[in-house]
């Protein structure tokens, strides 16, 4: 009897590893958001901001694709994005290991939200922002922190592409050693 109990544990302990070593390093971070209506299952980081911001009911919708990894450069892993119906959301962890950027279009306007850089913190964040009507795009200085959101009207039936760096000032200038986030169009 009791060599039997042993090799269940034994047995379930492998499949727990076998299974969990196929998932993203940031999927164990957080539960599977829950959907009733969505094929496709948001997980991990992204499918917790979904989560926050209203889920299959929220501007967002349902996603569209399923979570696809980022490279940097062609050659090392940079995050990870997935596409909804109606914007995009990115794991980004250069500028913090829970690093979430989010873009979608509502309203005649296109926003852009990005939570949480902790533990580091910035004294600025600089987004910028490119669309087909203005391929050279804008920029916009935001106040530091740890997260942030902004926002611009639309000025074209193609979505905007964002993305975010943050900074540091300091007696020469600003010091932006992280890098920009992975780009989200909404």
């Amino acid at each position: 009897m009791n060599r039997r109990l042993t090799f269940t544990m034994t047995t379930a302990l492998a499949l727990a590893a076998t299974l969990s070593a196929g998932l993203p390093a940031h999927a164990g971070t957080t539960v599977t958001a829950t959907t009733s209506g969505c094929d496709i299952r948001p997980y991990g980081l992204i499918g917790a901001r979904w989560a926050e911001l209203g889920g299959e009911n929220s501007v967002f919708g349902c996603p569209t694709t399923p979570e696809s990894d980022i490279l940097l450069d062609n050659v090392g892993k940079a995050g990870r994005r997935q596409s909804f119906t109606n914007g995009q959301i990115a794991w980004s962890p250069r500028q913090g290991p829970n690093m979430v950027v989010a873009a979608w279009s509502r309203n005649g306007y296109a926003y852009f939200d990005w939570k949480t850089t902790a533990p580091r913190r910035y004294d600025e964040f600089i987004v910028r922002w490119t669309s087909a009507a203005d391929p050279h795009g804008a920029q916009r200085d935001v106040a530091g922190g740890t997260r942030g959101r902004t926002w611009t009207r639309v000025r074209t039936n193609s979505g905007y592409r964002w993305n975010v760096e943050g900074c540091d000032t300091g007696v020469f200038g600003s010091s932006c050693k992280q890098g920009w986030t992975i780009s989200v169009t909404g």
